[in-house]
């Protein structure tokens, strides 16, 4: 028997203050108040042969406390009622309250405490639900800030709360402040370690074995304090160490009517987590992220208590306070291949695991486990291959297979061997035409450009940065103005005018005026081989951009690139993708979820932007300097449960930088001016070719806070930048 055990009053131990026993005299003649009846109840469903007092006195605790199921309270319970039982009684003993001089912990700590209702009279918790009844949730009662800052003048003035229920509330207060005094310096570790008055709503990573026993401890504690029939509709309903039950089959033995238990199962439902050392956001933020393993594994005392995993699934999503079905969207997400795509038109196979998993956490807002399963169930439905080395495509369109074909070749290839190399290595589900030219393959590509007759090479080796593309459209504008013409052959203007421009391959002259000419009032034809550039005069030069914004408007849902496209008088998606990078840069378009856009009156509408703001300008005020993007991201998708991407953010920032005085390029967020065009460009002033990757991330976080999922591919793109201009 342990020697430890705190000593408890008899009379809360048993009912009748002269319970008369011995060691022999058998348990169910003993008076034990109905905790303790409960504790016998489970101590016979797990050990056989317990029959008398003796048989009670005589329980290894340390043997009892590794029992599946049996947590934290059970323990202590066993151990009083051991104490009690015992030949040796324990004297009750009084507390005394210490005078102390109270110093309260500061504003932004007790914003974050909360009161675990475990711990209040069913007078206190009947207080809070009418305060929380009259606030209508315009303050979260249960928050220790707004219950020590009631305003109970004007409390007072209301109909129902008259002297006795203020005196109480006020009770209820330096109840608070004395247990607040109470706490040592680390809070958030203290009120998750051991169950007591608060509990924090911290986002803070805890250990899974220590989840595992907390949850059955809180549960067990919950548990404990409802009569018989909540109990055991909590535990039917659950599936909790017995039999799951419907809400019918629960009703006909109480007699009473389905909508009436799955009223009370509502009710025990909510009441739970307001008894949980962990808060139900703390708790999802770490299960969310531990999703990638098996959490049956993870903790396996809880999971012991189910007879099926469905039942266990369910039962977190409860703890958690999240809709049915959200482990589910972790578990088997509906991620589509073509997010993948674009990854794979600008990177040679296999790609990393990781750089994917990466991508699509910091791009569309998946949570690591989501986006880790979304890639097994693309490789179930045979769209990727996963080796060893990494990735690779097996379903491409026909532009993304030209694309990832040339993903291998810096140098560009002539059709015919991107099309049988594409057939080799099976990058499409059909066979590709080796006697003809696809045009929407090639020439239509947003990935690839023509770089000389009859070769195709990949955008990703052509450095864009190097070129003035406005000098060299204003060149060509001069020229036809100077000529007196309105439309010139592209290669006679780069023969006659190479002396008075600035040097450039034709064809990569001929790949600028096509793509991005338009924006200048200067229209190319490729066909049969002309070349040819005109003006159109009556066309505004932002009319497209207007006719993107106008379907964007008219839209219900917002719109893929290759609706956009379809939309524009030219039909095309790389027309498409510079108008739309405009507009995003201009704070117009905002892209909002899996390469879909629309505009942010549409994208804002029904989200709490105050709260998104308010995470982002936290982040912002204890930062000293430059912040990316994917940052806001992870904080805000973290403490609000949400999951849009870091792009979705930094346009929500971009609608009120203004107000904010902060600086922006691109994804780069800062209180100062940002001498950095973008993380390459900060790379290429910061780091040399000589250092070890971990010792670039160190350098470059030294000036932008930033994830380490968005430094690698900064690295990664700068390394791979500077390997092709050598």
């Amino acid at each position: 028997m342990a020697d430890n055990a705190e000593p408890v009053f008899i009379d809360d131990v048993f009912t009748s203050p002269n319970s008369g026993y011995d060691v022999e005299t058998p348990i169910h003649e003993l008076d034990l108040s109905p905790k303790y009846q409960k504790l016998i109840k489970r101590i016979s469903s797990v050990i056989n042969h317990v029959k008398t007092v003796q048989n009670i006195i005589d329980i290894d605790v340390a043997d009892f406390s590794k029992i599946p199921g049996v947590g934290k309270l059970y323990v202590e319970l066993l151990m009083n009622l051991q104490n009690a039982l015992s030949p040796v009684k324990t004297d009750q003993f009084e507390y005394k309250k210490a005078a102390v001089k109270i110093e309260l912990p500061s504003k932004n700590i007790l914003s974050k405490l909360y009161v675990n209702y475990g711990f209040l009279t069913e007078v206190e918790t009947k207080q809070l639900k009418k305060l929380e009844k009259y606030y209508e949730g315009k303050i979260d009662i249960r928050n220790v800030n707004e219950l020590l800052n009631l305003d109970t003048v004007n409390l007072a003035k209301q109909a129902g709360f008259g002297a006795l229920f203020l005196t109480a509330i006020n009770d209820l207060q330096e109840k608070i402040t004395s247990e607040l005094v109470a706490l040592p310096e680390n809070i958030v570790d203290h009120t998750i370690k051991q169950r007591g008055f608060f509990v924090s709503s911290e986002i803070v990573f805890i250990e899974f074995a220590e989840i595992d026993n907390i949850l059955i401890e809180d549960i067990e504690g919950y548990l404990w304090a409802q009569d018989e029939l909540k109990m055991d509709v909590a535990l039917s309903r659950w599936g909790f160490n017995q039999q799951h039950e419907t809400l019918e089959e629960v009703g006909n033995r109480y007699s009473l009517t389905r909508e009436r238990i799955r009223q009370y199962e509502k009710s025990i439902n909510t009441n739970l987590t307001l008894n949980f050392r962990i808060q139900p956001k703390v708790l999802w933020a770490n299960i969310r992220e531990k999703m990638t393993d098996d959490l049956s594994v993870l903790l396996p005392n809880l999971a012991n208590c189910f007879a099926i995993d469905k039942l266990f699934y369910e039962f977190i999503e409860i703890c958690c306070q999240v809709k049915r079905g959200s482990i589910r969207e972790i578990m088997m997400p509906e991620i589509s291949s073509k997010i993948l795509n674009p990854i794979f038109c600008a990177n040679p196979s296999p790609v990393a695991k990781e750089i994917i998993v990466n991508d699509l956490m910091s791009n569309y807002g998946y949570s690591k486990a989501a986006a880790i399963h979304g890639i097994k169930q693309l490789r179930k439905f045979g769209k990727i291959e996963i080796s060893e080395q990494g990735i690779s495509p097996k379903k491409l369109s026909k532009a993304e297979a030209v694309a990832h074909a040339l993903t291998f070749h810096p140098e560009g290839l002539p059709w015919k061997d991107i099309a049988r190399i594409i057939n080799k290595k099976g990058f499409l589900s059909t066979l590709f035409d080796e006697t003809r030219i696809t045009p929407h393959a090639f020439s239509d590509s947003e990935y690839v450009y023509l770089s000389s007759k009859g070769t195709y090479r990949n955008l990703i080796f052509l450095d864009l940065e190097q070129f003035d593309i406005p000098e060299i459209m204003q060149n060509l504008l001069d020229y036809m103005k100077l000529h007196e013409i309105s439309t010139l052959h592209l290669h006679d203007y780069y023969y006659q005018s190479k002396d008075s421009r600035s040097e450039i391959k034709y064809f990569t002259l001929r790949h600028l005026v096509r793509e991005y000419g338009e924006e200048y009032g200067l229209y190319f034809n490729g066909k049969s081989g002309t070349d040819s550039v005109s003006l159109d005069s009556e066309v505004s030069l932002i009319s497209q951009a207007d006719v993107i914004i106008k379907v964007l408007n008219e839209s219900k849902t917002a719109l893929t690139k290759q609706e956009i496209a379809e939309r524009l008088r030219s039909k095309s998606i790389n027309h498409a993708t510079f108008y739309i990078h405009n507009l995003i840069e201009e704070g117009k378009v905002v892209r909002v979820d899996h390469l879909v856009y629309t505009t942010p009156e549409k994208a804002f509408k029904e989200l709490d932007t105050k709260a998104i703001m308010q995470i982002i300008k936290n982040i912002m005020a204890i930062s000293d300097i430059i912040v990316e993007a994917d940052v806001f991201r992870e904080y805000v998708n973290m403490e609000l449960n949400l999951s849009y991407s870091k792009y979705f953010y930094a346009a929500l920032v971009k609608t009120q930088i203004k107000e904010l005085s902060w600086y922006r390029n691109g994804n780069l967020f800062s209180k100062t001016v940002i001498p950095y065009s973008s993380l390459i460009d900060m790379c290429k002033k910061l780091c040399n070719l000589e250092l070890s990757n971990s010792q670039y991330v160190k350098i470059i976080q030294k000036a932008v806070w930033l994830t380490d999922t968005v430094a690698m591919d900064a690295i990664h793109q700068w390394k791979w930048q500077m390997n092709i201009i050598r």
